[in-house]
């Protein structure tokens, strides 16, 4: 609980200091994931949301909405056999989590304290708020690299700290490698997505962790 009240207080001291003014894209954009982070945290503390709570909430939403319609005709127009962890089933699903995988946790987050404020101090805690975070929803989890992520944005010319750039990111990985995709819930029985080299059941999918 106290790692949130720290984590909400660096949210709203980074929204005092750049102020509302900033015609620069790069601070509107690190000023919206801040806004969706201080949004989360009050969440987690059970403050009553306010007026910026629900317009974060509501962005938020119709994101997903888009990006989901996005990237479901991405999917269809893509040729070749669908990779093993990323069945071809045709079904709806609630859009894509990306996880960095845990040789380049510490990396990723040094990179840029902000946008990772949330992950926790090691991978553990960063794979049970994944684990939390996914619950039972139909989401396709996109494990990917930090240099496959800087290298993208290199190519497309953005910055790599910002949250499109991510977001952005997940979508074009998940067509481009559909053999780094899980359907999310991961079969019990299978390796646990964590790259723990524990089957599933007995790793992250434990009664205990969820």
């Amino acid at each position: 609980m106290r790692r949130h009240e720290r984590a909400l207080e660096w949210c709203q001291a980074g929204l005092d200091r750049t102020g509302e003014d900033s015609e620069s894209p790069e601070v509107a954009e690190f000023r919206h994931g801040l806004f969706i982070d201080r949004s989360f945290l009050r969440g987690e503390l059970g403050l009553e949301p306010d007026e910026d709570d629900l317009a974060a909430e509501a962005e938020a939403d119709a994101s997903l909405v888009a990006f989901r319609e996005l990237l479901l005709d991405k999917l269809s127009d893509r040729s070749g056999p669908p990779g093993p962890d990323a069945p071809d089933d045709g079904e709806a699903f609630d859009g894509i989590v990306l996880r960095w995988i845990r040789e380049d946790f510490a990396a990723v987050r040094s990179r840029r304290p902000e946008p990772t404020a949330l992950y926790g101090d090691d991978y553990d805690s960063y794979a049970a708020r994944v684990q939390r975070e996914a619950g039972a929803a139909h989401v396709r989890m996109v494990s990917a690299t930090l240099t496959a992520y800087e290298a993208y944005a290199r190519r497309q010319g953005r910055d790599a700290a910002g949250a499109a750039t991510r977001r952005e990111f997940g979508e074009w990985y998940a067509t481009a490698h559909p053999d780094r995709v899980l359907l999310w819930p991961p079969a019990r029985n299978g390796p646990c997505w964590c790259d723990s080299g524990r089957t599933y059941k007995k790793c992250c999918g434990t009664p205990a962790k969820n």
